[in-house]
């Protein structure tokens, strides 16, 4: 009887956390997903893009079931997505129809964990977070605890607040139109962002957390701990100008979001045509840092309807949207099916024009990942398209592709810089050989070995020159030494005045294998752009003896210059300027070179290297101070001018005669 009794109880306590915790038992552990950097990573390393629609049904209703699965079939099986952003609201999830509101919300967790996809949990909530807020989350948190396919975004939209509100908390009073076109009088008494995101993390749930920005949630310039920092700065110097340092740490240790417990932050941005249009300004440093989800965007003038038509300023709009997204490798989950500005026809399944561009964009960047590696030489071949990731020889051949036979690799043009490592064994051991890409050869002959495993790596671009490189050049005037072209400071310059083309070697301290290469040119050191060099090449070399030539520019204006081209290997950049500025073609400026790429890893037998046993000629000699001085010049013109005035009198002399 006690055994009976003992098993009833465990039953009955079984049942009781399986009413609050709802984790299906198919779900796949490994979907898991977590932040390393600016990437969402599975638990195998390999990178997620969220790429989805919004499906709004239950943001406004509670009896809606049919058209949100029936969304989130077109949302799948149609469109491809890998995500749906899926919203709750307190004043439902709280209501009087709370137990089908949230049987539906498990539903679709359900059914998207079947398919291998993710939910992002969107509180539909606006202007800033309350108690409501704070309830709602330790409810939907303990529920839906360490899912593995839930993501917990914490509010839709901030508005009408200020930074300080967003962090701090207080009375918000907003009065006016708000962001879709109606007369708002709202006040609230609000908890602030960091309440929130405590409040999830306290139930010890470590799902991904989606924080947003301010301003309808599109800015982000407060996010990274660097820029909160100096949003923290100018509150002390409001609030303890007397101590602003010890004031900046203890608000910093109160209020900055840092994960602590969980498997990441993330944020999010609302990049309508209404906001700002510098981005860079309000995303940039974000999504350098933190994985960022595009979680609403769409075209905003209601002239045409369900968007039948888009006119230029909306294609202009979507256009250099998706050109953002996939410059920074955002997620992205366009508003919205059902909803304005309407991806469907609503009530029809129909595309909307706006709907059948961001379909065929869906379409793009799903069939098109980070890298591409290709089985024959020049991105021929067989290929197989990947993430950032670590990848076995087991999981390509499951795809069709045998990674011992990969002979060229290719990367999507974005912000950031790959790396592709090739393993000899499954397990990542043995011989290795990192490339960047693009990279035309790459075979057994190249690399010493066949591999086993790949890693693929994604980050923000590092010039490699600062603390790794030395400078010759043949002259230098004054105090403008060739040394400032590295010194990682665009205030600072070389100049050369020489009546022949100059020349600049950088000596790097071993072999890289390089792919991109920019120079900054005397605009980027605050002078006027007609000092910027006109006409130059830059070449590279092991050797310091054979150069191969990367660059060659005439006619240049820009004041800062990118190159790209395919990997090459260099101890040695030599850059000859053979026309300097517009203004006097024999002066000779430069602010900055950077060069991005990596160590070199390879095989290095037969390879002819040298490192920093570069020779210029007469370099000591060829500088300004080493100009005749100026009673030299004087004494030679004196010259000339008695040569002359001889030949002229001899020549008179003999008509005389």
């Amino acid at each position: 009887m006690k055994r009976i009794l003992s098993l009833l109880v465990s039953f009955i306590l079984i049942l009781s956390v399986c009413s609050v915790a709802v984790v299906p038992v198919s779900a796949d552990e490994s979907a898991m997903l977590h932040t390393e950097g600016n990437r969402l990573v599975k638990a195998n390393g390999e990178t997620v893009r969220l790429i989805g629609l919004n499906i709004p049904y239950t943001s406004w209703s509670d009896t809606n079931e049919k058209q949100v699965m029936d969304g989130l079939k077109i949302c799948f099986d149609e469109w491809g997505s890998n995500a749906v952003r899926y919203p709750v609201t307190p004043k439902l999830w709280f209501g009087k129809n709370a137990e089908k509101y949230r049987a539906l919300a498990d539903r679709v967790i359900e059914t998207v964990a079947e398919q291998g996809n993710y939910v992002i949990l969107d509180n539909h909530s606006f202007y800033l977070p309350d108690e409501d807020d704070i309830k709602l989350w330790k409810d939907l948190a303990t529920r839906y605890k360490n899912h593995p396919n839930v993501i917990f975004e914490l509010f839709n939209e901030p508005a009408g607040c200020t930074w300080q509100q967003y962090y701090e908390g207080g009375k918000l009073t907003y009065q006016g139109l708000n962001d879709w076109g109606e007369e708002a009088d709202i006040t609230i008494n609000s908890c602030g962002m960091p309440a929130v995101f405590n409040a999830v993390r306290s139930t010890g749930a470590k799902n991904v957390c989606i924080l947003p920005g301010i301003n309808w949630s599109f800015d982000l310039s407060f996010c990274t701990e660097k820029d909160f920092r100096n949003f923290a700065q100018s509150v002390a110097e409001e609030r303890a100008p007397g101590d602003t340092a010890a004031f900046v740490e203890e608000y910093v240790e109160k209020y900055f979001m840092k994960e602590t417990t969980g498997n990441g932050i993330m944020y999010s941005t609302h990049p309508y045509p209404t906001k700002p249009a510098d981005w860079d300004q309000y995303l940039q440093n974000t999504a350098l840092e933190y994985p960022v989800l595009v979680g609403e965007c769409g075209p905003t003038e209601k002239t045409n309807g369900f968007v039948r038509v888009l006119t230029d300023t909306d294609k202009s709009y979507l256009e250099t949207l998706t050109a953002y997204v996939d410059q920074y490798e955002m997620n992205i989950t366009p508003w919205a099916w059902g909803a304005w500005p309407y991806l469907n026809q609503e009530p029809s399944n129909k595309l909307s024009a706006y709907g059948a561009f961001m379909k065929k964009y869906f379409e793009k960047s799903l069939a098109v990942k980070a890298v591409t590696l290709y089985d024959k030489a020049d991105y021929s071949g067989k290929s197989v398209t990947l993430e950032a990731g670590t990848y076995d020889s087991d999981f390509f051949a499951k795809n069709g592709f045998n990674l011992q036979d990969v002979a060229s690799v290719s990367a999507k043009a974005d912000a950031y810089q790959y790396t592709v490592t090739l393993h000899e064994k499954k397990d990542q051991s043995g011989k290795s050989y990192t490339v960047i890409p693009d990279s035309p050869n790459l075979d057994e002959s190249v690399s010493g070995f066949r591999p086993q495993s790949v890693t693929i790596e994604r980050a923000v671009p590092q010039n490699i020159l600062p603390g790794h490189a030395t400078v010759i050049a043949d002259g230098s005037v004054e105090e403008q030494l060739p040394e400032n072209v590295i010194d990682g400071k665009n205030g600072t310059f070389w100049k050369n005045i020489s009546e022949t083309p100059t020349e600049l070697v950088i000596c790097l301290d071993d072999v890289y294998a390089l792919n991109r290469i920019s120079i900054a040119h005397a605009a980027e050191a605050s002078m006027m752009s007609v000092f910027n060099a006109s006409n130059y090449t830059v070449s590279v070399s092991t050797d310091g003896k054979n150069f191969t030539r990367v660059i060659d520019v005439t006619d240049n204006n820009l004041g800062l210059c990118e190159y790209k081209f395919e990997q090459i290997l260099a101890s040695y950049i030599k850059i000859k300027l053979t026309k300097g500025s517009v203004i006097d073609d024999t002066n000779y400026y430069l602010a900055e070179v950077m060069a991005y790429g990596t160590k070199y890893t390879g095989p290095r037998t037969g390879m002819n290297i040298t490192v920093n046993q570069y020779k210029a000629e007469d370099t000591a000699e060829k500088t300004e101070s080493a100009k005749p001085p100026v009673i030299l010049w004087v004494l030679g013109a004196l010259v000339i001018v008695f040569a002359i005035t001889s030949v002229v009198f001899a020549i008179l002399w003999k008509k005389k005669k």
